[in-house]
């Protein structure tokens, strides 16, 4: 066997352009923690190489489901909204950013091979690994001339650097949870790399997507050792130094100037919708927009407006907000069952994966995580896995590896 072999050994009609397409996937895989740059390319070559495979008579073998007709949905009521919106352009603009939805098809038809999905979570860990590194060397430097320096590593900012170790730190510990001993203490140790980056990008809303995510895992796979969780989480309040600690008590504090900011801007949102109740005011960046409907006790500003739910309504309307709903419940459907179809090594992937899914809901409840590419990223990848893991759609080309 060569040691190629894990990227396929596929016969006939588009089996070159096939394999290109799933080494774009894993290649995606190790650079989304810390190059957008890398992972645009890499996801815009795996497209490119999947549509020539087809167009040279490959069938399509992921299962067909309501999640196409979800991502169908978000589309069509972003280019409602465009139609519609008082900045036409600017909205049909943004509106090109859901080509990555791409993702979750072109990682569900490449990754059908065991092999390769044996591949996918040492290489996020990789990467995840030398962004932490990255951002603890950037960190030791900048919080000596800036001691509120919240570590952002390699990438935009904090609230970036936040979800994709958040989404990492998931893939590491669903890891754990199966394979040989060798391997889950080399996850383990890798998760000992990634959470204290985590901790130090002091996104608040991450921390409580990777509580969630996690206990998510350890129901899943290690059900007496869910209180790790909430014991960790009293650990670290008491334990962390005092700034970390002073962050993590302002969580449910209302009058905490980030959150008084959110609830401030939700209320502004609100007013937004009213006045484009059905099909919203655009998904354009929506700062101007914002700034007219500002109230006094706002204590920031932004184009978006840190949750999901909120924007969808606001950019999109009610069909908006339909259709990102829609969108949620039938990823976890999918997810649920990939889960309970999983076998062998893939139990943990799907563990991560559901839990992926949820934490990035978490955390976008505080987040616009949808409109955060690197972070939705972990999302798209989740629910291509869980469409590679399905049994193949009938008559369709049989799995590479299987």
């Amino acid at each position: 066997m060569s040691r190629w072999s894990w990227l396929g050994e596929e016969q006939g009609a588009g089996a070159t352009a096939i394999r290109v397409a799933r080494a774009c996937v894993l290649v995606l895989a190790c650079v989304v923690p810390f190059s957008i740059a890398l992972t645009e390319a890499a996801l815009i070559t795996g497209l490119v190489a999947m549509f020539v495979a087809r167009r040279q008579g490959r069938a399509f073998t992921f299962q067909s489901s309501a999640l196409d007709w979800a991502c169908m949905g978000v589309a069509a009521s972003w280019i409602l909204a465009s139609l519609t919106s008082p900045e036409q352009l600017a909205s049909f603009i943004h509106v090109r950013k859901l080509y990555a939805m791409g993702l979750i098809w072109l990682t569900a038809e490449t990754m059908r091979s065991p092999a390769a999905r044996a591949k996918f979570v040492p290489l996020v860990a990789a990467g995840a690994s030398l962004t932490a590194v990255a951002g603890y060397l950037i960190y030791a430097f900048m919080v000596r001339v800036e001691p509120a320096y919240r570590l952002k590593s390699l990438l935009s900012n904090q609230m970036t650097s936040g979800g994709v170790l958040a989404a990492a730190s998931l893939w590491a510990l669903g890891a754990i949870t199966s394979g040989t001993r060798n391997r889950r203490l080399a996850f383990a140790g890798i998760l000992m790399v990634l959470l204290p980056a985590l901790a130090l990008t002091q996104t608040r809303s991450h921390w409580m997507g990777f509580a969630v995510g996690a206990v998510i895992i350890l129901l899943s796979r290690v059900p007496r050792a869910w209180w790790v969780v909430p014991v960790g989480a009293v650990a670290f309040r008491f334990a962390a130094p005092a700034r970390l600690a002073a962050r993590f008590s302002s969580i449910l504090d209302p009058h905490e100037p980030g959150n008084a900011g959110r609830l401030s801007m939700w209320r502004s949102g609100w007013d937004i919708f009213r006045e484009h109740p059905i099909t919203g005011a655009g998904v354009q960046d929506l700062l101007a927009l914002y700034r007219q409907h500002k109230y006094p006790d706002a204590t920031f500003e932004a184009g978006h407006f840190h949750n999901n739910f909120v924007q969808f309504a606001v950019s999109a309307g009610v069909i908006g907000l339909g259709a990102f709903t829609f969108w949620v419940v039938a990823g976890f459907r999918q997810l649920l069952r990939a889960r309970a179809a999983a076998t062998a090594d893939d139990r943990g992937l799907m563990a991560s994966a559901l839990a992926i899914f949820a934490a990035m809901l978490v955390a976008g409840m505080f987040d616009f995580t949808f409109g955060d590419a690197e972070v939705v990223y972990h999302s798209y990848l989740a629910l291509g896995l869980a469409l590679a893991v399905l049994p193949a759609r009938g008559g369709a080309n049989a799995p590479a590896g299987r």
